[in-house]
């Protein structure tokens, strides 16, 4: 093998792919990038057998060949080179990188026993409208659980209905869900995606659309967008039955000024984080007051002016408990300049609504004290 690339290009290559690598697994090879020429392209390919990634960059390609390269040690030396040509000569198991007036040796391994990973999209694939899907990603991601003992919450439910695509995350506390209207009919069916993949592919810079296809025999998913293939097993096993806990209706809506209602929860935090991050709001006319008390440090109230719509059949405030970082989180990607919450009583989940995005909502459980 013996090539040229550019530098920057295959720095933006090299750190795609070593997010991918295992260094510690039990399989040394799973520690290393593949690397391999395609007549004028260098393609670069890693996985930890449960996710893998294989990207493209142009090069230009004197001697074809592959080779894998400690994944590590190949980025280190990569994203530390200056900006401009790069020279690649592999002989026999030895890489020798040089740029400029730097050279170096580094000790590869032979390809052979390099897992076998998906480098196009399968068959009967859907096109997903870039910033809609990304979009998706960045209000469902956060509430993804982290609770390894409840493998089917450390990924979204990809819902797929006529022509629309339900994300859907849930961590037992809280939920999202967002729905992409797509632009043709998928088959209905329900997969489970990893998290892990998911950070991956909302890291994109691209403007190319991404495509996803969906393998049921080998368990398998697949997304390209541009020169950059993902693939990651699905996660096996039956998602809760959100829909069950979506309110169906509400005695009592608020509608508040979202960037008062962060510096109230900014506030609050100051006194809650050394009580439980317990946030108390209570809301009676037109007001919404919000509590923080701790044992240790004090105690701080905020009153909002807001607008408050009770239905006909209820009579009184409410007076409700939350976790204030899962407040925060969800204000963080709420578009609109003002909120609607929307409760069905003091027990029951606040259901948050976007004014500026009416495919997206997210609940918030109650604590109770």
């Amino acid at each position: 093998m013996k090539l040229t690339v550019l530098q920057e290009n295959l720095k933006n290559a090299v750190t795609i792919t070593s997010h991918f690598i295992s260094p510690k697994a039990q399989l040394p090879i799973l520690g290393n990038i593949l690397i391999k020429t395609d007549k004028s392209k260098l393609i670069l390919s890693s996985t930890n057998l449960e996710t893998s990634v294989s990207t493209s960059i142009g090069a230009k390609v004197e001697k074809e060949g592959e080779i894998t390269v400690p994944g590590r040690i190949f980025s280190d030396v990569i994203s530390n080179l200056s900006s401009g040509t790069i020279e690649i000569e592999v002989e026999k198991e030895q890489i020798k990188i040089t740029s400029g007036t730097f050279k170096s040796n580094i000790l590869g391994v032979n390809s052979s026993d390099f897992p076998i990973i998906p480098n196009s999209i399968g068959k009967n694939s859907l096109t997903l409208p870039k910033n809609k899907f990304l979009e998706g990603l960045n209000k469902t991601l956060f509430a993804v659980s982290t609770d390894e003992t409840r493998p089917v919450l450390t990924g979204i439910l990809f819902v797929f209905k006529g022509k629309n695509l339900h994300l859907v995350s849930t961590d037992g506390f809280r939920l999202s869900q967002k729905t992409i209207k797509l632009e043709k009919e998928f088959e209905d069916q329900k997969i489970i995606v990893p998290k892990t993949i998911l950070l991956e592919i909302s890291k994109l810079g691209s403007s190319d659309d991404i495509s996803f296809s969906f393998s049921k025999k080998d368990n398998q998913i697949v997304f390209v967008s541009g020169e950059t293939v993902f693939s990651s097993r699905v996660i096996e096993g039956e998602y809760p039955d959100f829909e069950k806990i979506l309110p169906k209706s509400s005695v009592l809506n608020v509608l508040i000024d979202k960037e008062d209602f962060e510096k109230a929860v900014k506030l609050a935090s100051v006194f809650s984080r050394d009580a439980g991050n317990i946030l108390k709001l209570s809301i009676d006319k037109n007001t919404l007051k919000v509590i923080a008390e701790s044992s240790t440090s004090g105690n701080q109230e905020t009153n909002l002016e807001v607008k408050v719509e009770k239905k006909s059949e209820f009579d009184g405030g409410v007076e409700i408990s939350f976790n204030y970082r899962f407040i925060e989180e969800v204000l963080r990607v709420i578009s609109s300049d003002d909120i609607l919450i929307e409760f069905g009583g003091p027990n029951t989940p606040g259901k948050f609504i976007d004014n500026k995005d009416t495919d997206f909502l997210h609940l918030i459980m109650p604590i109770k004290t």
